[in-house]
């Protein structure tokens, strides 16, 4: 765990263990567990205390911390941050690109990648890193072994490379290799049951960007009504559908397994009857 990792979790234990309080000072000994000793946990808190988030307080070899009030809004951003699903894919599928790419062989081992990898301070947990992973491989980024059932290894193709050596982040590499290259464009526009054919015109086809908007509301708020166990994959996939800069059949695969969810749910004949459409649209 780095020192960075480290402050991000012991700024938001202090929050929670104060009950917000700022005025109360905590052993920073309580939070030493494992492996951890004190000797990082205070050098982690020394960090927050340059930025602000915490005030220490030393006395006859005592050492604790008390948050700040700026300090309290860093762990309320960082809890919120946590809870975003879409960024913490982003986030596990930066971290095995760049950790792959620096492997002699370029193959990173997801049980190590689960148990060494944080987000915030906090661990990923194992169905956003699969979920990451198969993303690389879906965009050709990597392959994965073994191919059927649930994957052990992931190793960079040489578009993988490329992204690594691009420096960009892999979620921008991936929009940037899906758009079009500039010229002519052959399209179709229909009205009523004539179709017009034209060059440089926009396709009005499928469900407008309002109308996926007002989909995707739908879906969020029907999560509630997905099995526990499959709620965070409901999701994120509701996620991957909103974000027009994936790939058709990545969204469209989210499509299909939403609308698989839904099955079993009532009143939702109309949310599916759209969500069919979009999975449509996409080619699905």
């Amino acid at each position: 765990m780095t020192t960075e990792d480290l402050a991000y979790a012991v700024l938001t234990w202090l929050s929670d263990r104060t009950q917000r309080d700022t005025y109360e000072s905590v052993d920073l000994t309580e939070f030493a567990e494992n492996d951890l000793h004190v000797e990082q946990i205070e050098e982690a808190t020394r960090l927050l205390e340059k930025r602000g988030h915490v005030s220490v307080l030393e006395t006859l070899g005592w050492i604790g911390a008390s948050i700040t009030f700026e300090g309290l809004r860093e762990a309320d951003r960082i809890t919120a941050e946590r809870s975003n699903h879409g960024a913490r894919l982003n986030h596990a599928v930066d971290q095995l690109v760049a950790q792959a790419f620096a492997a002699p062989d370029g193959a990173v081992r997801l049980q190590a990648f689960v148990a060494t990898t944080l987000f915030l301070g906090e661990h990923l947990d194992i169905p956003v890193v699969l979920r990451a992973a198969r993303y690389l491989r879906d965009h050709g980024l990597s392959v994965l072994t073994p191919a059927d059932g649930q994957p052990q290894t992931l190793t960079l193709t040489s578009v993988g490379e490329d992204c690594a050596m691009s420096g960009t982040k892999v979620r921008k590499y991936v929009s940037d290799q899906n758009t079009p290259a500039a010229g002519p464009t052959f399209t179709q526009i229909v009205h009523g049951g004539t179709a017009a054919q034209g060059y440089n015109v926009t396709q009005n086809v499928g469900v407008q960007p309002d109308q996926l908007a007002d989909l995707v509301r739908q879906l969020r708020g029907l999560a509630q009504a997905v099995p526990e166990q499959e709620r965070e994959v409901f999701i994120e996939d509701v996620e991957v559908l909103e974000d027009t800069s994936q790939d058709p059949q990545v969204r469209s695969r989210a499509g299909q397994r939403i609308m698989a969810m839904l099955t079993a749910a009532p009143g939702v004949q109309a949310v599916v009857e759209t969500l069919g459409q979009v999975i449509s649209t996409l080619g699905g």
